[in-house]
């Protein structure tokens, strides 16, 4: 990635871990992002395949890589002390509507990528799955293992001790799993 002009948003994690591979990360605010590219200010990006087709790069990407950088998520939230001062009968519908709204959008999710890369296929865009020999390769250049990332363990998680739990949490499946479409 040496010289490669990366794309980031506002995330210091992210370019720590560019910078980590080599290349030159790039701070671009979302909406400026295809013209970015398109002018050459940047060379590359890592959004799920979903937004790269909603949002319109399928004229101006060549290919997208699957290396996993940026685990496609999403994220439902709430203020905690609003929800705890909810009666317990409202707390368990909005923790049953939660879970079974959670449950639908998983299922939506193989359908939505193989759509978005049919249509960026279509439009010329090609798909790379890097082999395990590769991803080991971009774990053992910018990977948690690298005491360049401690300060960042320190400070999200509060120790390193912490974060280690949190790893091993986040490496541990769960009950869920979406099928993850790839070229």
């Amino acid at each position: 990635m040496k010289g490669i002009k990366f794309r980031v948003p506002g995330s210091k994690i992210l370019a720590q871990f560019y910078q980590l591979l080599g290349a030159n990360p790039t701070p671009v605010a979302w909406g400026e992002t295809s013209s970015a590219i398109k002018q050459g200010v940047a060379d590359a990006l890592d959004p799920s395949v979903e937004a790269l087709y909603v949002f319109g790069f399928k004229d101006v990407l060549d290919w997208v890589t699957f290396n996993g950088a940026v685990p496609d998520s999403q994220v439902y939230s709430c203020n905690l002390k609003w929800f705890e001062g909810l009666p317990k009968k409202i707390q368990d519908g909005i923790d049953f509507a939660s879970e079974i709204t959670m449950q639908q959008n998983l299922a939506k999710v193989p359908a939505a990528r193989a759509y978005a890369m049919a249509e960026l296929a279509a439009a010329g865009v090609k798909f790379y799955v890097p082999t395990a020999n590769e991803k080991k390769q971009w774990v053992e250049k910018a990977g948690a293992q690298l005491p360049a990332w401690d300060s960042f363990k320190k400070e999200l998680a509060g120790s390193l001790d912490k974060f280690d739990m949190f790893l091993k949490a986040a490496n541990t499946m769960g009950r869920f799993y979406v099928h993850d479409v790839k070229a």
